[in-house]
């Protein structure tokens, strides 16, 4: 696979010198007027691992992956990434670090081509600086180059390569969720927050994307997946929690959460 790999390295090392978690959720809470959203949720997140965030609709998961990735702040609780508390940090300053979120809805913009939405999303482009405005090419053209070209293999690695040049709102809506994935890698996350991804795919886009995802972890990212498709969870994630009006019901292996009574009992009664 041809996908630039995140900066290695986890959280803060515990006092035996073991990498920490690289995303620690603390006794998270989220409000909305008297709705309790998220109630003390607590789990942790491994460099290298997919954890899912799975349980029945209005369990909170989206909610806990909006305060996760700075675009609401929570109530309480806290937030830590790669040891550092980011508790109420904006969505852009969580960016920089290597914090990068999808949504449930793919957003693509619709008048560029496939490649122009991946190169687009990269932050700290030389030629939208004073510099690049007046240095031109000389200045943005090596740079513009190894963006172009990091596009294309992600592109290729995607099986997308011959849409590089077609307009994005002629792509499909599996295609479009894959280059909204695409253009996230390009920022080169350490931590990859997604949501739904496998929502609405194809079996075979299914199967793909559950191989890039599994691929890009033996490079050291860490994926925090929230996912209805509970076969995909149990083939791509080393830890799974459970959620239920707002807090965590349960932590383990799919396999073993799937007979538990109280699991069963969340998603038949929610």
């Amino acid at each position: 696979m041809t996908a630039s790999a995140p900066e290695p390295g986890g959280g803060a090392p515990d006092a035996a010198g073991r990498p920490g978690p690289l995303l620690t959720v603390e006794r998270l809470a989220k409000q909305f007027g008297g709705v309790r959203a998220v109630d003390t949720v607590d789990f942790a997140v491994d460099a290298g691992t997919i954890t899912g965030l799975i349980g029945p609709n209005g369990a909170g998961k989206s909610t806990v992956l909006s305060v996760v990735s700075g675009q609401l702040p929570p109530t309480s609780g806290r937030v830590r990434f790669a040891g550092a508390d980011v508790t109420g940090q904006p969505m852009h300053r969580l960016a920089r670090l290597g914090v990068v979120r999808t949504f449930q809805l793919a957003r693509v913009f619709g008048g560029l081509t496939t490649l122009e939405n991946l190169v687009v999303g990269v932050p700290q482009q030389r030629g939208l600086t004073p510099l690049g405005i007046l240095g031109g090419r000389r200045v943005w053209g090596p740079q513009e180059r190894t963006l172009i070209d990091r596009a294309r293999q992600l592109l290729t690695t995607f099986g997308m390569a011959h849409t590089a040049d077609d307009l994005a709102r002629t792509l499909s809506g599996g295609q479009r969720r894959a280059v909204e994935i695409m253009r996230a890698l390009m920022m080169r996350p350490r931590l990859l927050l997604l949501d739904e991804p496998m929502a609405g795919l194809s079996p075979s886009l299914t199967r793909r994307l559950e191989e890039i995802f599994l691929e890009l972890c033996t490079t050291g990212l860490a994926v925090l997946l929230v996912e209805h498709e509970l076969e995909s969870v149990e083939r791509l994630c080393s830890n799974v929690v459970v959620m239920a009006n707002g807090r965590v019901l349960a932590q383990g292996r799919m396999a073993d959460l799937r007979t538990r009574r109280e699991v069963q009992d969340a998603y038949v009664v929610g």
